[in-house]
């Protein structure tokens, strides 16, 4: 192989790789650390920028949906990455991400508008409950509901258990698209080629990711109980983590020199 970023990545396609489950786990807590009041603020502020823009009647939840939101992320992914190189950062780099904007919103709306396409046989089984969805969304895009309205509506309808098995294929693409703004941010791809590097990626070891992402979500969602602040520790603590593992299994910080290297942490 050369320094080709696209050859390397085919390369772990081909062949496969090991998924440090554990690893990435610390990692992300050690690269939090680095920068750990950096985070917080970070987090802090994106939530007051979010939940204020949400409020915006139609374009509110839009804006949150496909820009704010990704870009946000992007942010604190790049600074974990300029972390983990070991090179120094300022407050600005957390808004790095909004370089990346044109791109990162048709990764949203795409990897969004397939996720619905395969939730459609989903969406038929439980029509009442889909309606009951709709009606909310379409009322909080109009201006004339917020967020403190939802217990307006009471229960959802409940759906039929053996329906959730109808939501397998899009629960696979979601985790499959789980690294297309890293490859946005760090390969520089367009939209599309980051979607299919990360579901093809992701997919040789699709299952390990999956269980990755449910352990990271729960430290995550833990912090929710401490105070409802611990979330602003844990959230930029679950993106480092997902960080950590894109960087390994992808070979991000490989230099061109080392590329012969990149045999031992590939499965032959």
């Amino acid at each position: 192989m050369n320094g080709d970023p696209n050859a390397k990545i085919e390369q772990i396609i081909d062949q496969g790789y090991d998924f440090k489950f554990g690893d990435y786990i610390g990692r992300g807590f050690d690269i939090l650390q680095k920068n750990f009041g950096g985070f917080i603020l970070f987090s802090i502020l994106s939530v007051l920028i979010m939940g204020v823009v949400i409020f915006i009647p139609f374009l509110g939840m839009m804006a949150v949906f496909l820009l704010l939101g990704p870009a946000l992320m992007a942010g604190i992914y790049i600074v974990a990455h300029k972390l983990r190189r070991g090179e120094p950062t300022e407050f600005g780099d957390f808004f790095k991400g909004f370089d990346f904007a044109g791109q990162l919103i048709l990764v949203s709306l795409v990897s969004f508008l397939i996720g619905q396409i395969l939730s459609i046989p989903y969406y038929l089984a439980n029509a009442e409950l889909y309606s009951w969805y709709m009606e909310i969304i379409q009322e909080m895009m109009s201006g004339s509901g917020n967020i403190a309205d939802i217990a307006e509506y009471g229960e959802p309808p409940q759906p039929s258990a053996w329906t959730y098995l109808l939501m397998i294929p899009s629960i696979y693409i979601s985790v499959a698209y789980n690294w297309a703004i890293l490859f946005v941010v760090f390969y520089r791809m367009k939209f599309w080629d980051a979607l299919e590097a990360s579901r093809k990626v992701i997919t040789k070891n699709w299952f390990m990711v999956f269980l990755f992402l449910i352990v990271a979500g729960l430290i995550m969602i833990a912090g929710a109980f401490l105070f409802c602040i611990g979330i602003f520790v844990t959230f930029p603590a679950y993106l480092c983590m997902n960080y950590a593992a894109f960087e390994d299994v992808t070979r991000l910080n490989t230099d061109p020199g080392e590329d012969e290297n990149i045999e031992q942490h590939l499965i032959v």
